[in-house]
């Protein structure tokens, strides 16, 4: 798998997970899923957007490899 294809792997299953929270906070309104939220999904854009930054920067830096390589 390369780099650039486990970015759209994550990205992937970043909204999938979203999707699924939405559909479970419809029926899960109490404190533990406040709670959950709050220490989970609320601080994953931020991360995943970290991650995928970082993603794109070793694609870069193995490219520049394979390139200094051939």
């Amino acid at each position: 798998m390369s780099v650039k294809s486990s970015r759209g792997v994550l990205l992937k299953a970043v909204r999938d997970l979203q999707v699924n929270w939405q559909q479970a906070r419809a029926h899960w309104r109490d404190d533990k899923a406040r709670e959950f939220e709050d220490r989970y999904m609320a601080p994953l854009p931020d991360a995943i957007n970290s991650a995928s930054s970082i993603i794109e920067e070793i694609d870069q830096i193995l490219t520049r490899i394979r390139r200094d390589c051939e």
